[in-house]
């Protein structure tokens, strides 16, 4: 772009200021851009304004999306002893507490389907379909556009929208195809047609046992706890077995031998330690899937011992554990007993000796004589062992009809074994120390018997977990209450109407117009002011609160329990009403809020109708979008016309320039050649 002056040489003329007159020039012509420049700020606080209502609305629909069926039909539980403690006694306190509704028997489930297992190598061919059925909705065709392997079919069933979601699990029958309906409920089950290659995908439903799909998940409702009173007591806690090995000196090995754990329903884990310490064997055991224990190294100061604890509680998830040679002080029976191999009745020990270990220390056995006999019998033995064992193991004798056989039962947690040699070694045997037992809970439920592998009992009570930490004595009298939560439920309820208003408040900020305090002058306005759209939006939220929700009762409107508008579009919440209704009718108000045809259920659908990928909010904010980039491109197009008229004018101005500083050579010039002939001709 030209600018600036051109002045001729010589007569010292300064010549005309260019840049002065076109900037002036300029200044005029550039105030064509006001209304674009107008228009994109306009636009951009549209867009703003949008965005704010976009994050104002996700954030209400957020908050009525933790309104859920189970918040508005809250159950709470009391827990109370009324028994009365002796003298100088006390009652026993939070012997358990109760959660209400947490676990699966009260929750919705969606129905799951799996189909038979194929091969990796199966294709379903191109052209062939299924129709697949949700509840009462209409079947969704699918057909397949190529030849396709279980994976592409998957993906195939994913795309359709068809209402369920497929997955794929392998085992070692095949893989197999899972389809599980996206909506929870006994209303919402799947049926599937299907044909040719397709046609072991079809299933009529859960009494269907023609076909080779399998439900592995029924279908279920949310459901409330089973209100009511409770009386409980409980006599034993559930425990996990745990185990305490004789000890070690540092620098023990194993060497020999195998170490196989089997605890509950494992498989038997077989122990293979990377190194042939104490603490290869602990590092092995915590590494295995199956041993269904977790091991740690103890040290009583001279001394290590291996600890295993069993990862569950209750009697189904004893320990049973078999050492041979370097592992077989490792070694545990359920029953907490050590029993030798068949010894024939009246068999003489003549020579050799008997060590018993127990917790540690040995212990030489020096049977007696029983006359006739010459030499110790088996009975000699077990008296000794019973005498010297001091009431930490039991000694007694069985017959399994041929033979005599020794058993030692430790009566304590410390570890026990019998070292024989010479005639004594068919005694020898070990036992890891038992230092907990594996037990299960157990407890009355208004005096039906109970027992459960774990504290928590989950299945006892329909809807109520019961975690138990203590065990009741006579004297205590504990009962549980399950009732209904009125003042949860109104809490909700008050949570409903202060994340509307705080909507409501939002969107009024923002579409309100000021008029001027000064006649004539400029009133000011929100800036989603005069948007029909926002009204319109306002507008069908008003709806669906005011709407009428059959199935409630006396319930079927938000004025019957107590809500309703106010002058400036908010709500308000009379209490007295609401704790009335909650009172009176408790399901009416969850049938109000979260049924098929709730409020709640019906503004959340239209929350994300509006705030989809093709809804309101994005519909205005492309809209807006567009109207920028077109104003963007105009301001260029403008701003590029002014560039080329500045240049225009610049060229100009420095032409005119030129000239005049010719002019004034030319005009020097002659006033010099004119004063040089006047003198000539004086």
């Amino acid at each position: 772009m030209a600018s600036g002056t051109i002045s001729s040489p010589g007569a010292g003329n300064t010549g005309l200021d260019v840049a002065g007159i076109v900037a002036k020039l300029m200044q005029a012509e550039n105030t064509k851009l006001d209304p674009l420049t107008k228009q994109a700020t306009s636009y951009n606080t549209l867009l703003s304004a949008y965005g704010n209502l976009k994050s104002a609305l996700s954030t209400y629909q957020s908050a009525i999306k933790g309104l859920t069926s189970a918040t508005f039909s809250a159950q709470k539980s009391t827990v109370n002893n009324t028994g009365t403690a002796p003298t100088g006694s006390t009652l026993t306190t939070d012997a358990f507490t109760a959660d209400v509704n947490t676990d699966d028997a009260t929750k919705i489930k969606s129905q799951k389907l799996q189909s038979k297992g194929f091969p990796s190598s199966a294709v379903f061919n191109a052209g062939d379909s299924m129709a697949i059925k949700i509840g009462t909705n209409q079947p969704v065709f699918i057909t397949l556009g190529g030849d396709a392997t279980l994976t592409g079919l998957r993906d195939t069933i994913n795309n359709s929208k068809a209402g369920v979601s497929a997955s794929i699990v392998t085992d070692d029958q095949g893989s197999h195809l899972v389809f599980e309906s996206q909506t929870g409920g006994t209303a919402n089950t799947i049926k599937i047609t299907s044909n040719n290659s397709l046609s072991d995908f079809a299933y009529g439903g859960a009494s269907d046992t023609t076909t080779s799909v399998k439900q592995i998940q029924a279908a279920q409702d949310q459901t409330a706890a089973a209100s009511g009173n409770y009386d409980i007591s409980i006599s034993q806690l559930a425990s996990a077995q745990k185990l305490k090995s004789p000890g070690y000196d540092a620098g023990a090995t194993f060497d020999t031998g195998i170490l196989a754990i089997k605890t509950g329903a494992n498989s038997t884990a077989i122990i293979k330690p990377a190194s042939n310490t104490l603490a290869g064997i602990r590092d092995a055991i915590n590494a295995s899937t199956d041993a269904g224990v977790t091991a740690t190294i103890v040290n009583d100061g001279s001394k290590s011992h291996l600890v295993l604890t069993a990862k569950d509680s209750g009697a189904v998830n004893s320990v049973k554990i078999t050492g041979t040679e370097s592992f077989a002080g490792l070694s545990f029976d359920p029953s907490a007993t050590i029993t030798s191999p068949g010894i024939t009745p009246g068999q003489a020990f003549a020579s050799g000796a008997l060590t018993l270990n127990v917790g540690g220390s040995d212990i030489t056995i020096n049977p007696g004589v029983t006359p006739p006999a010459t030499q110790p019998a088996l009975a000699d033995i077990m008296a000794a062992i019973n005498t010297a064992g001091n009431g930490a193991v039991t000694a007694s004798i069985t017959n399994d009809g041929t033979n005599d056989h020794l058993v030692l039962k430790p009566t304590g947690s410390n570890s026990v074994s019998l070292n024989g040699s010479g005639d004594y070694t068919a005694l020898t045997g070990n036992q890891m120390g038992q230092l907990s037992a594996a037990q299960d809970a157990k407890l009355t439920i208004d005096g039906v018997a109970v027992t459960s592998k774990s504290n928590k009992v989950t299945d006892a009570i329909s809807g109520v977990t019961l975690n138990l930490s203590k065990v009741t004595t006579a004297n205590d009298k504990m009962s549980l209450n399950i009732a209904n939560d009125n003042t949860g439920v109104q809490t909700t309820a008050t949570s409903f109407v202060t994340a509307y208003n705080t909507l409501v408040k939002t969107i009024n900020g923002m579409m309100t117009y000021t008029p001027a305090a000064n006649l004539g002058d400029a009133g000011t306005s929100g800036p989603l002011y005069g948007e029909t759209s926002v009204s319109s939006l306002i507008g069908q939220m008003r709806q669906a609160l005011i709407q009428s929700v059959p199935g409630g009762g006396s319930i079927q409107t938000l004025s019957d329990i107590g809500i309703s508008f106010q002058k400036d579009g908010t709500l308000a919440s009379d209490a007295t009403k609401l704790l009335k209704a909650t009172t009176d009718n408790f399901a009416g108000i969850q049938n109000l809020f979260t049924s098929t045809n709730g409020i709640v259920t019906k503004l959340n659908t239209f929350m994300t109708g509006v705030l989809a990928d093709d809804g309101m909010i994005a519909t205005k904010t492309n809209g807006i979008k567009t109207s920028l980039k077109i104003n963007t491109d105009r301001t260029t197009a403008m701003q590029a016309r002014l560039n080329s008229l500045q240049d225009s004018y610049t060229t100009q101005f420095n032409n005119l320039n030129l000239t005049l500083a010719n002019m004034n050579s030319t005009q020097s010039y002659l006033t010099q050649q004119l004063a040089a002939l006047a003198k000539s001709t004086g």
